[in-house]
């Protein structure tokens, strides 16, 4: 995935010369933290030498705050930079001919104070019908999506500094519209997270001059796809046609896609156990694929009787389960098929030397465990 991302941060550089850019930004968190190897930052910087004739301006973000002496951007490779690479350690402008590049950088990674506040204190001393463009990083101040101390940027930061556009970066899906359209979050490049849905994206900005907003143009240069995909036990045959299909449809691409399926719903323990078989046998070609279980165990009366029948301790287990579950989720459980039902005060003394909270456990935890009782119990059965 490490190389998948380099391979964008190339692809972006070349749309960056072929368009013939006055400035190819990176507005923060280039780098995951200030502990990324040294091998990652040379390779970064000899790309950026490579495209010499793109003049690159590079933000530290929250991750890779301009720091202390362990700060990436002291390295050598960094701060031996090839002459088209400039790093924004302060607050300053910057003219690029037509328009002036404002920067506010982060010094640390986390704040309550709005970084873009020094943005318009470099605007005033710009001359008279100055374009002006900032760059920043933070979270935009939009009710219930951002803390308080994450950078919290205004909506109307652009207008209130007089920029004709403003890039913000810090989150990773695509946000645009803002602030009448002259603010941009482009998110990252290269998505790393599957609910990360919205990006792979870089932001071409045009800006057309007087008082019309930037023209902004969303160009796709990921390299990998992220694919969710759900397997419901309780339609077994249409889950099996609509994963088939999707995966055969991401199948060009395989060496290029990250896989997630989630398998829900209840089935017997032989059926649970050839679809998650057929399941990891089908995403054998792709780069990264998971398969996260999240069932449950559906056994018919006729195997339960079997169960108390065979291996009573086993029974009295599992009706323990399903009476916890019913603690701690509040729904009910059929635990006919335990001898002595458990209740609640035991339940706590089982799990006071653990020092578990009932309250944490969730329906995901009881269906593992019984998964992992019967997946045993077929193991050592005869």
């Amino acid at each position: 995935m490490r190389a998948a991302r380099l391979q964008t941060l190339r692809r972006a550089l070349e749309l960056a010369r072929s368009r013939a850019v006055d400035a190819f930004i990176v507005a923060g968190d280039l780098f995951e933290d200030n502990l990324v190897d040294d091998t990652l930052v040379s390779a970064v910087a000899d790309l950026f030498a490579e495209f010499s004739s793109v003049s690159v301006f590079l933000l530290p973000g929250n991750h890779d705050p301009y720091t202390g002496p362990d700060s990436v951007w002291h390295r050598r490779p960094l701060a031996k930079a090839s002459s088209n690479v400039r790093i924004l350690t302060k607050a300053e402008a910057i003219d690029l001919g037509e328009v002036v590049l404002l920067a506010s950088p982060l010094q640390q990674k986390i704040s309550t104070l709005d970084p873009s506040m020094k943005l318009a204190e470099l605007a005033r001393d710009l001359p008279a019908g100055a374009a002006a463009i900032g760059v920043t990083h933070g979270a935009p101040a939009i009710e219930g999506k951002h803390q308080p101390n994450d950078f919290p940027i205004a909506l109307d930061a652009a207008s209130r500094a007089g920029l004709a556009y403003l890039a913000i970066g810090h989150w990773h899906n695509w946000l645009a519209d803002l602030d009448g359209g002259r603010i941009v979050m482009p998110g990252t490049p290269e998505p790393d997270r599957f609910d990360h849905e919205r990006c792979g994206f870089v932001s071409l900005v045009e800006i057309p001059g007087g008082d019309l907003p930037p023209k902004i143009e969303p160009i796709q240069v990921a390299t990998l796809t992220w694919k969710d995909l759900t397997f419901d036990l309780l339609a077994e045959e249409a889950s099996r046609t609509s994963v088939a299909q999707a995966l055969d449809a991401l199948a060009s691409r395989a060496a290029q896609t990250v896989v997630r399926i989630t398998v829900t719903g209840s089935a017997s323990p032989a059926v649970l156990a050839e679809v998650l078989t057929s399941l990891e046998n089908r995403t054998t070609g792709f780069l990264a694929a998971q398969i996260v279980d999240r069932s449950a165990i559906a056994l018919s009366a006729t195997e339960l009787a079997a169960l108390q029948a065979q291996h009573p301790i086993l029974a009295q287990v599992l009706g323990d389960l399903a009476q916890m579950e019913t603690f701690a989720t509040g729904q009910p459980n059929d635990t006919s098929f335990a001898s002595t039902p458990i209740t609640l005060a035991e339940t706590q003394e089982l799990l006071r030397p653990s020092k578990i909270d009932l309250a944490t456990l969730a329906p995901t935890h009881f269906a593992q465990m019984r998964q992992l009782l019967l997946q045993t119990l077929q193991e050592v059965a005869p």
